[in-house]
């Protein structure tokens, strides 16, 4: 047999469902701003390191433009290794930029 359902008994499981769902969702809450703060930080750190190494390319070009430097092969070395590092943080952009795109759609 089927046990009688009242309003009031429903309601009060309809409240302890919200209440527990508004637990999670704050430790959820939570969780995420910790991960954008983290990801914001290894974003940051990756735009620092990128723009150190061009740095220190435009330096060995003005050393060995200015005589200073006597290793063509270290500027040569310094040149390329900020060009991949820019390119890196080009693609890891883009590669955001798509998933962004994609949230979005989803949530259309």
């Amino acid at each position: 047999m089927i046990d009688e359902i009242s309003s009031e008994q429903l309601l009060q499981q309809m409240a302890e469902i919200r209440d527990s769902l508004s637990i999670e969702d704050t430790q959820q809450t939570d969780d995420v701003q910790q991960v954008d703060q983290e990801f914001g930080e290894v974003l940051g750190q990756l735009i620092d390191d990128v723009d150190q190494a061009q740095k220190e390319a435009d330096a060995s070009i003005q050393e060995l433009a200015s005589g200073e430097a006597t290793s063509l092969q270290d500027v040569v070395m310094k040149m390329e290794q900020a060009e991949v590092s820019f390119k890196l943080m080009k693609e890891i952009r883009n590669k955001l930029l798509d998933a962004y795109k994609e949230v979005l759609t989803m949530q259309s």
